[in-house]
């Protein structure tokens, strides 16, 4: 499918995308970034869009109506963080930690490590289940309505709902602090094997991610601070279908995405938010059409639908009636 003529960079006024003459360091980065846009060639593929940690923007993150909302607004994978519990459940949820996200502290006052925190691996999944998730933000969602889920409980909502919508979504679960965590991979491999679902497995964990004995697509997640050099790139096509990258690494350097893409790796770009738009853009759509220039295969966003949106005709598929 074309890229929208929208997103043809050469037809994207740069004073709008810098935010009409903004200063500092992170306008003068943006201003490179519309001169190496302005030679490049225009795209031929769509961007994938990719329902961040559910809908989270909308709803409470890692929440089974985050995910339900995200599959909704026409995003084509699903993206579950994963942890694992005390006895071994594998349960979607972005930290280690349940402090950020729950009620962990008021249901069991005296369970926090010394740290001062509660630690997933220090609770069994019934004590996990019972508490009450709040949003990550304070401006958005404001009720503690929701729970954890556990993984199982995310496949089936996907599964289910492709079988009801005839819709392919997939689930792109993310193993975090999988080093720290043994067993993590395994207990996930488990899970998705009872499931008939499009499937891609990130992590941040290069020795992790390399070393998966899967069928599945592997993508390698890359750390702001990371500069991308091509001897990284280069090791990194040797076990994965792709990188996650920061959208700061693209507009500082906007060569590391067609040097990822000689390499035969996909470009997924985290992360857009509308409620939150990056420095030095007039607008979410600016943002959202900038990255596409950069002919990005994907984009993690907590908007799915505020994405698409802005995207129009160069998004995958066709949005949901």
């Amino acid at each position: 499918m074309p890229r929208h003529n929208l997103l043809d960079a050469r037809t994207v006024n740069c004073l709008e995308l810098t935010g009409n003459g903004r200063r500092g360091g992170s306008a003068r980065a943006l201003a490179g970034l519309c001169l190496f846009l302005a030679a490049a060639p225009a795209g031929a593929g769509c961007v994938e869009i990719i329902a961040h940690r559910g809908a989270s923007g909308y709803l409470p993150e890692h929440t089974l109506p985050a995910y339900a909302l995200g599959y909704g607004q026409g995003a084509e994978w699903i993206e579950p963080d994963v942890v694992l519990t005390a006895d071994g459940v594998p349960v979607a949820l972005h930290d280690v930690v349940l402090d950020r996200v729950t009620d962990v502290a008021a249901a069991f006052p005296d369970r926090a490590r010394e740290d001062g925190r509660h630690h997933v691996a220090d609770f069994s999944w019934e004590e996990v289940s019972r508490l009450r998730v709040r949003d990550a933000f304070e401006d958005r969602f404001p009720h503690r309505t929701f729970r954890v889920p556990r993984l199982r409980a995310v496949l089936e909502l996907v599964d289910g709902l492709n079988r009801t919508t005839g819709r392919r979504v997939g689930v792109y679960p993310e193993l975090k602090e999988p080093a720290a965590q043994p067993g993590l991979a395994a207990a996930v491999l488990e899970e998705l094997a009872g499931y008939d679902l499009p499937v891609r497995l990130q992590s941040f964990d290069a020795a992790a991610l390399a070393a998966l004995e899967t069928g599945h697509h592997r993508v390698q997640l890359i750390d702001e601070d990371d500069p991308l050099t091509d001897a990284e790139l280069d090791a990194i096509a040797g076990y994965a279908a792709g990188v996650g990258v920061p959208k700061k690494l693209l507009f500082e350097d906007a060569s590391a995405a067609s040097r990822a893409r000689a390499r035969g790796l996909a470009v997924h770009v985290w992360t857009l938010r509308a409620d939150r738009v990056g420095e030095g853009f007039a607008s979410f759509a600016a943002e959202v059409a900038a990255l596409a220039a950069l002919e990005v295969d994907g984009m993690f966003t907590d908007h799915p639908d505020r994405a698409r949106a802005a995207l129009g005709a160069a998004a995958c598929g066709a949005a949901p009636d």
